[in-house]
């Protein structure tokens, strides 16, 4: 193992879990057309529409704990059915509970995931999660898909109301393991926000680019790696992230 590595932390959605978020949306959207005899197309094209406004408005501040965990979701519902001509309360409720239970459904791990947590583990590497997004949220996810227990720390940007790719984030958690900088990695599938972040922090950054797209930036020192199993160990002509 390499000595100079005294933690590893990891970016949540398209990391460690799958994002679900559309698959949710289509559930509910068929759900509440079964129930109440509308069209599911209509639902869709409508959650379409608005979604885009909605996060331009309230995205941020969601993600940094400004709003309920569940106000995104309900306002996009809330402007979806009034799209429609259903300014209806007890409908919005109903499509609200349905989209968090379809949600949590749809969270589940990389196929490679719980392995390399475990591994590390294992090998007596701390960790941690470093994610954007309202931190009741993100540790739920935490426990439906049942690694909340693998990691020493989780820091949201709900928690301190700062956004990655800002320094102060990865600092919070560096801080929580107590380890230097220089002497961490944090992976994740976000190239501006994790990798970028990742980097003005001090940190190696590890990159983890599952369909081989060309960077965005080139100026950048980074891992750029396909799977998480090549934190663990990557090809022999390339030199070992954890592992020789």
């Amino acid at each position: 193992m390499n000595d100079r590595i005294d933690a590893v932390f990891f970016d949540l959605d398209g990391t460690l879990v799958h994002d679900g978020a559309g698959d949710a949306v289509r559930q509910t959207a068929h759900e509440l057309a079964r129930r109440h005899g509308l069209d599911a197309d209509a639902i869709l094209a409508a959650n379409a529409e608005v979604w885009s406004g909605c996060w331009a408005e309230q995205g941020e501040r969601w993600m940094r704990g400004e709003l309920p965990s569940d106000a995104l979701p309900r306002e996009i519902w809330r402007l979806t059915l009034a799209d429609l001509g259903r300014d209806d309360e007890a409908l919005l409720d109903e499509a609200a509970q349905l989209h968090v239970r379809a949600e949590r459904g749809t969270f589940t791990l990389f196929a490679e995931t719980l392995a390399v947590l475990e591994e590390l583990r294992s090998d007596g590497i701390p960790l941690g999660v470093i994610t954007n997004g309202p931190a009741e949220f993100q540790r739920a996810k935490l426990v439906t898909v049942g690694i909340d227990g693998l990691f020493d720390v989780v820091v949201a940007s709900g928690d301190i109301g700062v956004l990655k790719p800002a320094s102060e984030i990865f600092v919070r958690a560096l801080d929580g393991l107590g380890v230097a900088a220089g002497r961490a990695i944090h992976v994740g599938d976000n190239f501006a926000a994790d990798v970028v972040g990742a980097a003005d922090a001090g940190m190696t950054a590890v990159w983890i680019n599952r369909d081989a797209v060309v960077a965005p930036r080139s100026d950048v020192a980074h891992r750029d790696i396909r799977s998480l199993r090549d934190v663990l160990v990557e090809p022999a002509q390339k030199t070992g992230i954890l592992r020789g």
